[in-house]
C-alpha cells in the first residue's frame, strides 16, 4: 500500500497519489494515528443531523461532501477517507479533492483547527498570510515561490501542539490552485498546471520543488483585506490581538465545520494563546495586478526585516 506525509500525517492510500511525495526516512510524522484513502463507490447521502452551508453532510463521526460533477467525499472517524470519482475522468481531481477538502475535514475531526493561509518559510521558520475566499492568499503563495521561498501551505495550513513548539507547522499539499489570470502574475503558467479544478473555476499546479520539506514553528500572522482604492498605497501595520481573534474565527480553514463539531470552546483557549504570543499585523493591498510587484515588494521587505530570509 503506498504511504505518504502530509500535514505531519501519515497517509496510506489503496492507490498511487502522484500529487505527493513518497514517505521515506526523512518524513516527520507527528500523529501517531495513520489516515487510510482508498476509492469505492459511495451513497448519495447518509444519516446526518446537520448540514453545513456548504452543503457538507455531518452525521456522528462522520462527513459526506458530494460535488455537481459526481464526485462524493466520505470522512469517517478521523482516519478514513473514501472517494468516488464519479467517472474515469474526474481520477485526478477526486485525488486532489480528497487531499484538499477531504483531509481538511478529517484534521478538523482530529481537532487540529487548520488555517486558510499561504505559509512561506522565512528563513527556518514559519510565516503565515491569513485571508478569506477571494483575498489573493494563493495568489501570494504562488508569488513567493516564484521568488524563491518555500512554501508550507498555499491554502490550508495544519499546526502542530509539540514539546519544544506549541505552534508547529507542516507542509500541505505541494499544488497552489490560481484563476487562470493569476498564473502569470506567478511566473507559473500552463507548463506546472497539474488538473483544471473541480471547482470554483480555479486551476491546480504541481509544484512540489517549491514546498517545505520540514516542519517549522509558526513565528508571525498576517491578516490580508483589499483595498478598493486601486491608487492607494499598500500598508503594513501592527494589529490589536482582539481583533485578530476575530479575523482567525473567520479565517479558520471550513470555518462552517467549528460550530458544527462543537468545536467553539478549543478554537477560543487556541486562537487567544496563539494571538497574545505571536506578532500580528494586517496587510491591505491595492486590487490592482498592474501593481501586484510594488506590493509584493512591501511584503518581502517586511518579512525580511522582521523575521529574515
Amino acid at each position: 500500500m503506498p504511504q505518504y506525509c502530509v500535514h505531519g500525517l501519515k497517509l496510506e492510500s489503496d492507490f498511487e497519489i502522484p500529487e505527493l511525495p513518497p514517505l521515506d526516512d526523512g518524513s516527520v510524522i507527528l500523529d501517531d494515528r495513520s489516515v487510510f484513502m482508498t476509492m469505492a463507490t459511495l451513497p448519495a447521502s447518509i444519516d446526518h443531523h446537520a448540514v453545513s452551508k456548504d452543503g457538507y453532510l455531518i452525521g456522528n463521526d462522520e462527513i459526506l461532501i458530494a460535488l455537481d460533477n459526481g464526485i462524493r467525499c466520505h470522512i469517517a472517524d478521523a482516519t478514513a477517507i473514501t472517494l468516488d470519482q464519479g467517472s474515469p475522468q474526474n481520477a485526478s481531481a477526486a485525488r486532489l479533492f480528497g487531499l484538499s477538502a477531504g483531509l481538511g475535514c478529517l484534521l478538523h475531526q482530529r481537532k487540529y483547527l487548520p488555517i486558510h493561509s499561504a505559509a512561506i518559510k522565512s528563513p527556518a521558520d514559519c510565516v503565515a498570510f491569513c485571508g478569506n475566499a477571494g483575498d489573493g492568499k494563493l495568489t501570494l503563495a504562488a508569488s513567493f515561490a516564484a521568488a524563491g521561498f518555500k512554501l508550507f501551505s498555499d491554502d490550508r495550513l495544519t499546526l502542530h501542539d509539540t514539546p519544544e513548539h506549541r505552534f508547529l507547522a507542516v507542509p500541505s499539499v505541494p499544488v497552489v490552485h490560481l484563476f487562470a489570470e493569476s498564473a502569470p502574475l506567478s511566473g507559473l503558467g500552463n507548463r506546472h498546471l497539474a488538473v483544471d479544478s473541480y471547482r470554483f473555476g480555479k486551476h491546480i499546479h504541481f509544484i512540489e520543488d517549491s514546498y517545505a520539506v520540514a516542519p517549522a514553528p509558526l513565528v508571525g500572522l498576517y491578516f490580508t483585506d483589499w483595498l478598493e482604492d486601486v491608487d492607494a498605497a499598500p500598508s503594513i501595520s501592527v494589529m490589536n490581538p482582539v481583533k485578530a481573534m476575530m479575523r482567525l474565527r473567520r479565517d479558520i480553514s471550513l470555518a462552517h465545520l467549528v460550530a458544527l463539531l462543537d468545536q467553539e470552546q478549543q478554537f477560543m483557549q487556541w486562537s487567544a494563546l496563539m494571538c497574545s504570543s505571536l506578532p500580528i499585523y494586517h496587510l491591505a493591498r491595492p486590487r490592482n495586478q498592474l501593481r501586484h510587484d510594488e506590493c509584493m515588494d512591501l511584503i518581502i521587505a517586511d518579512i525580511t526585516d522582521k523575521f529574515g530570509r
